[in-house]
Parts: structure tokens; C-alpha cells; sequence
């Protein structure tokens, strides 16, 4: 079983470490901006001790985006549960909604988010070319060899 936190002065290392490793971090691009996420606040599923998935988020202007999500076991309610704490800290913040992207090439999240109930708001053709100008080190290849091109844009509205 785990718990949800807050990502605190304890957590925040190992998460950095772990975005460093997954993401290419500190730095990820969205929406042609360059985000550096040891700035953003989240929550961290605890199990055993240890992060066992967390999510970070950014408030401005009344919307809340998730800039980063992992769950490292997956198939447990990790994601679910660490996007339902990020819904509540928007909400009590006053956000009208919660955003986020994903590339074309991740199937898993895609499904993740549809299924939560998010809305695909918009496929924005060709945005990798301009997050690649952003962040050289991303790859062109994805999950199962798909060309990463696009940025698929979900939304909660609240």
C-alpha cells in the first residue's frame, strides 16, 4: 500500500534524480515553453519508504498543468491517485482547469488520461520540431519506435 505527500525537502532528491534519469531533467518543454520542474511543487506516492510515483504541477492564470507524471510500479493506482491529489490542490487554488501534454508516441499515457476522464482539447501538429529548438536531447524515436512529432493536449475541467 502507499500514501500521497507532498513532495518535500526529503522526497525532492530522489525525485530530481529520477526525473534526471526518466525525462532528461531538470528542464521539459510543453506548449513551446521550457519548464524547470525543481521550481514546481507535487505529490509523491510513498511506499515502503521510497517513491513509488509522483506528479509535479505549475499554477498560473488560473489553470493547472501537470508537467510531469511517473508512477515507477505500475498498474496500482499510483497515477490515478496522484493526479486526483493534483485535481484537489487545483480546485482549492481556484484553477478553472488542469492541462497537460503528452507526445504522440505515448500510447500508455494517452489511454491513462481517456480513461481517467480528460478531454483531448488539441493535437498540435509539429510541436516537437519547436520543443526540440527548446531541448536538443529529445529524442526522435519513442515508445515501440514511434516517431515522437506531435504534443497531444488533455484537459479537466473544474
Amino acid at each position: 500500500m502507499f500514501s500521497i505527500e507532498a513532495i518535500s525537502a526529503r522526497t525532492r532528491p530522489p525525485i530530481d534524480r529520477q526525473i534526471a534519469e526518466s525525462w532528461g531533467g531538470p528542464y521539459i518543454a510543453s506548449r513551446g515553453a521550457l519548464h524547470d520542474t525543481r521550481a514546481h511543487p507535487g505529490f509523491a506516492a510513498i511506499e515502503n519508504g521510497e517513491a513509488a510515483g509522483y506528479v509535479l504541477y505549475s499554477i498560473a492564470d488560473g489553470e493547472c498543468e501537470i508537467t510531469v507524471l511517473e508512477s515507477l510500479r505500475r498498474n496500482r493506482g499510483i497515477g490515478g491517485a496522484l493526479v486526483r491529489e493534483v485535481i484537489r490542490a487545483a480546485g482549492e487554488a481556484r484553477c478553472r482547469r488542469v492541462w497537460l501534454v503528452t507526445t504522440n508516441d505515448n500510447i500508455r499515457a494517452i489511454r491513462f488520461y481517456q480513461r481517467f476522464g480528460f478531454a483531448l482539447r488539441a493535437v498540435h501538429i509539429g510541436a516537437m520540431d519547436e520543443a526540440r529548438r527548446l531541448k536538443p536531447r529529445i529524442p526522435l524515436l519513442g515508445d515501440d519506435d514511434i516517431p515522437i512529432q506531435h504534443e497531444f493536449e488533455f484537459e479537466w475541467s473544474l
